[in-house]
């Protein structure tokens, strides 16, 4: 089944007034998590529920369907300090707004799943147009994901041949704004497309800012274009 391409979104533009859609954050092990303002302004831009994965040396945990900010804010982000991280708020495009279609996503297997050791975790920010599926309420992303990442993933015998692989087909997809944060058991992680790095942590896009006229890459659309709209014919 074709998804369709919606023709009007809200929220945050950057300097070039792109529309961001979504953020990813990566954090190193050992380095401190973005303040609580930072992350409320994270969630408030992408309030359509929000997913992690931290690394622990052997597997890489997911941890995803946070639905509303008070669930969100619960997390023992002093527990997860020590370990690299990949953190993800969703801008729902294609999809409904539900637990499972929340990032991050294992590379292979059930990509609903909120609850999953795995070896390698992925998110997305941005949009894949035409991708196809028979399967009910996938995104593009997951689409994307179980289509070709998955397929490289499996074909791959050893990390350095799985970076090569993914990261030159992500890198396609870059080209035309998407970012991608892949999380590794050992901790590595592998950032794909153009970022912000700040105090450490890499975001994907300027979303993460609290706003001040004094920071031009962090832009709104005039109040209108800031209203809800209607979700029919794009879930």
């Amino acid at each position: 089944m074709p998804f369709q391409k919606p023709t009007r979104y809200y929220g945050v533009a950057d300097q070039n007034r792109r529309i961001i859609m979504c953020i990813i954050f990566s954090k190193p092990a050992g380095v401190a998590f973005p303040s609580i303002t930072t992350l409320k302004a994270c969630w408030e831009r992408n309030p359509h529920g929000a997913g992690f994965a931290v690394a622990t040396g052997k597997h890489v945990y997911i941890r995803k369907g946070f639905m509303t900010w008070s669930e969100f804010a619960a997390i023992d982000f002093d527990r997860l300090a020590d370990h690299a991280c990949v953190f993800h708020f969703r801008f729902a495009t294609h999809g409904s707004v539900s637990p499972g279609n929340c990032h991050p996503f294992p590379v292979t297997g059930n990509l609903k799943r909120t609850d999953a050791t795995v070896d390698v975790a992925v998110a997305h920010n941005g949009v894949i147009l035409g991708q196809r599926t028979s399967k009910k309420d996938y995104s593009d992303t997951m689409c994307y994901i179980e289509n070709s990442i998955a397929l490289y993933y499996k074909q791959c015998k050893g990390k350095g041949k799985m970076y090569t692989s993914v990261k030159r087909r992500a890198n396609l997809l870059a080209e035309t704004g998407s970012k991608w944060s892949f999380l590794y058991s050992d901790g590595t992680i592998m950032n794909i497309g153009g970022g912000i790095e700040h105090e450490g942590i890499w975001y994907s896009n300027s979303g993460f800012r609290t706003y001040t006229a004094s920071k031009p890459d962090v832009l709104r659309y005039p109040e209108e274009m800031l209203r809800p709209f209607p979700m029919a014919g794009y879930f």
